[in-house]
């Protein structure tokens, strides 16, 4: 008798742990995998009223945020495990290229898989993968939404509706409003919308075929935040914005359509088929603050004055691609296998236009004016660049339990990755073709049903292209490589209730981009050592408390580089935005029936912002609380305090300017489910 595929499916549960994941390449629990995994659920996000893909990442350690480049990369940028995860973004298991800021309004889980990930994903992954959960149709027939209101100001309204139509079919539209004026920050401003319809035949049988749509919208006064001085944040007041209010702009449309087919054969044999096209269209004109001319220590902060060079982005991001996993489970000489197949054959496109401008008028340190004239303000096309890419990646992998309480994990990928690059204002054309193997191998041993422990060893690669772009200076660069090596283990505790895991790991960037001395041209002589240890507690120690805790140290080091500044070397130094401590706590407590009340704690040590290891973010603590009423059983009030004590702290490090995070919000929500 044929079953019925798995489907994504997150049901609120007591407490916070999520036992597997919601990609089909990876089909054992959680606790099997020989991974460190981190997954924050929707009851998680819903109780800290997070807004975004960022808020929800807080609770992650070992994630450091950046700040957007002068005009490039804005949206969502961080390091995880000491490098940089930009380009590693996925929904539902395929990739999610493009600079925005996502919204979770369609979201259901979060899913960060530290370590090198390129058996599954592919290129890049050097320190990890996010890869966020849609919200998917069911068979039965339930409405929601929430109301949020608060101090900056603050609205959003968002919307869940699911329709049951028949008996094997369910439609889904989740939307979202989002209007937020940062608490602390002048002129700064966040307007997104988003839509996201879906529907589902075959819910229930051996055959699924899911159709979803996506589309948000971004028209935002985009924060640089303040120039770093003297190797750190100038003592001026946290709501000083340098940029042009009048002039900078971000504005973006994400649109992504997928088609995924789910098929059972029998018990023993599963297909997933995704094919998505997606697009994202980015037109930004913001101001990266600098301090102009070369003060001293000694010169008055009244007497310094602040440049800006109001670099111009109009972009456009395309991928086409369909990814195949086929799952087989299977005996043989009395060993159990779990074999994933997989193959994805794609498309990446990346259309650039970018402007410079000249005679941008500069402003006071102290007291910036962010209205100022710019009538001798000029623009011009800097350049107009044209990246085509064809990608092709075969991988397999299997899951061979040797005995009882020993399971052996192995698998390879092959992966092609051709690019184009043509510059239309130079004439300049380069290509390169890349074609490499990655592996992963592990041990995971299982004393008891509830116990694993692991020790996994991976790797991965970054192309030249890996961010759509290729240069004079990189394009004959063969790609770099990291190996990492992990030791771990995973304990379920009150019937799966309590989570606890811990892990020690390695990573080496063993031949790191560098420029070459005499020709300046990238070469592969750099080393980078990222290595440390986390632990995690999340769930449900007792029965009216949650808990979500992690903690991570990393030990950096660039161990080799040709890179020198202002005549030293950066050999030794540590890697940027690589912060030795991170922690994050939230728990709730329900008392009296309807109330709960909740706290998070999270702490950032210091990172350094450049290779030269000259700015520094200094450390930070940040506390929240929140307290929640049940008014009925569809009805909840919640009121959410962030960064209660209004701590100066800063979110996002960019090696020469850095922004403030909110001051003090305060954030009442209204959360209806019938």
């Amino acid at each position: 008798m044929l079953t019925a595929p798995p489907v994504e499916v997150r049901e609120q549960r007591p407490g916070y742990t999520v036992p597997s994941l919601g990609l089909s390449r990876l089909p054992e629990p959680i606790r099997d995998i020989p991974q460190s995994i981190t997954v924050v659920p929707q009851e998680l996000m819903q109780q800290q009223g997070v807004s975004s893909l960022q808020d929800a990442l807080r609770n992650v350690t070992g994630i450091s945020f950046q700040a957007g480049e002068g005009g490039g990369a804005q949206g969502d940028n961080l390091s995880l495990r000491g490098f940089n995860a930009r380009n590693d973004f996925f929904l539902d298991g395929v990739r999610d290229q493009g600079s925005y800021f996502r919204d979770v309004f369609n979201t259901e889980a979060v899913e960060v898989l530290k370590g090198p990930s390129a058996l599954y994903f592919g290129r890049g992954t050097t320190g990890g993968v996010i890869n966020q959960v849609s919200k998917l149709p069911r068979l039965e027939s339930f409405y929601g939404g929430t109301l949020s209101l608060g101090n900056g100001f603050l609205f959003k309204v968002t919307g869940d509706v699911n329709q049951k139509i028949n008996d094997t079919t369910a439609f889904r539209m989740n939307f979202m409003g989002h209007l937020d004026e940062i608490v602390g920050r002048d002129e700064v401003e966040d307007k997104r919308m988003g839509i996201a319809p879906s529907v589902t035949f075959g819910l229930g049988t051996s055959t699924q075929l899911t159709v979803s749509y996506f589309l948000q919208h971004e028209d935002n006064i985009p924060d640089y935040g303040l120039p770093f001085l003297f190797g750190e944040p100038p003592d001026v007041r946290r709501e000083n914005f340098y940029g042009l209010a009048r002039e900078d702009t971000e504005e973006t449309w994400v649109n992504i359509g997928t088609v995924r087919l789910d098929h059972r054969f029998n018990a023993h044999l599963n297909l997933r088929n995704t094919l998505r096209y997606s697009r994202v269209d980015r037109e930004a004109f913001p101001s990266p603050p600098r301090i102009s001319g070369t003060p001293t220590p000694a010169t008055p902060l009244s007497q310094i004055a602040v440049t800006t060079n109001h670099p111009g982005r109009d972009t456009t991001e395309d991928i086409l691609t369909n990814q195949s996993d086929l799952i087989a489970r299977f005996d043989t000489f009395s060993f159990k296998h779990t074999l994933v197949t997989g193959l994805e054959i794609g498309t990446e496109d990346f259309n650039a236009t970018r402007f410079a401008f000249s005679n941008v008028p500069t402003t006071p340190l102290l007291d910036p004016n962010p209205v100022r004239d710019t009538p001798r303000m000029t623009r011009s096309v800097s350049a107009m660049t044209e990246t085509s890419t064809f990608l092709l990646g075969i991988y397999g992998t299997d899951t061979i339990k040797l005995l009882p309480q020993l399971d052996l994990v192995g698998g390879v990928r092959w992966d092609l990755f051709d690019a184009e690059f043509k510059n239309r204002i130079t004439g300049e054309k380069f290509d390169r073709t890349d074609k490499m193997w990655s592996y992963r191998a592990g041990l995971v041993f299982h004393p008891w049903p509830t116990h694993s422990y692991y020790f996994s060893a991976g790797n991965s690669f970054n192309p030249s292209a890996e961010a759509l772009a290729l240069a004079a200076n990189n394009a004959n660069t063969a790609p770099e490589e990291n190996q990492t090596y992990e030791f771990g283990g995973k304990v379920d505790l009150l019937g799966g209730g309590l989570s606890l895991q811990a892990a020690l790991f390695r990573t080496e960037k063993t031949n790191a981009r560098t420029p070459d001395p005499d020709t300046g041209l990238q070469v592969l002589e750099g080393e980078q050592r990222v290595q440390g240890f986390e632990v995690g507690v999340i769930g449900r120690p007792l029965p009216s408390l949650n808990v979500f805790l992690g903690y991570t140290y990393l030990d950096s080091e660039i161990l080799e580089s040709n890179e020198v500044v202002n005549g030293v070397s950066v050999v030794g130094n540590e890697m940027p935005n690589t912060p030795e401590h991170s922690f994050s706590l939230w728990t709730t407590y329900d008392f009296l029936e309807r109330w709960q009340v909740g706290t998070g704690i999270y702490y950032v040590g210091e990172r350094f912002a450049n290779n030269a290891n000259t700015n520094v973010a200094p450390s930070h603590v940040r506390w929240d609380m929140s307290v929640g009423y049940q008014i009925t059983k569809n009805i909840q009030l919640r009121l959410n305090a962030i960064n209660l004590t209004d701590e100066l702290y800063f979110d996002g490090v960019h090696p020469a300017h850095i922004i403030p995070g909110a001051g003090r919000t305060f954030i009442a929500t209204g959360i209806f489910n019938f």
